[in-house]
């Protein structure tokens, strides 16, 4: 880190420390990484649709998982109703 990157980073830390950040439009929100802007370098922008992507993806991930969990259960199910002898009534 370059000495104006650190000046930079400790102001940011001091003013963070200090509340003046607290009352910032969108404080204590997520960001938007949806909205692109212009300016943005294109690792930047390559850099945050990847992050987009991993996010999707574990989304899809988990739901997966949870879709399999639940098919599990209902294919246990039925092997135990179905592989029980007939009882018979006398």
């Amino acid at each position: 880190m370059n000495a104006l990157a650190w000046i930079g980073e400790t102001r940011i830390a001091q003013a963070v420390q200090e509340g003046k950040l607290d009352h910032l439009p969108g404080a204590g929100r997520p960001l938007d990484l949806t909205r692109r802007d212009a300016a943005l370098e294109a690792q930047a922008r390559l850099g945050l649709e990847l992050l987009d992507r991993t996010r999707r993806a574990q989304a899809q991930t988990d739901q997966d998982r949870r879709e399999r969990a639940a098919l599990r259960l209902l294919w246990s199910k039925a092997l135990l109703r179905y592989s029980r002898p007939p009882s018979s009534n006398p």
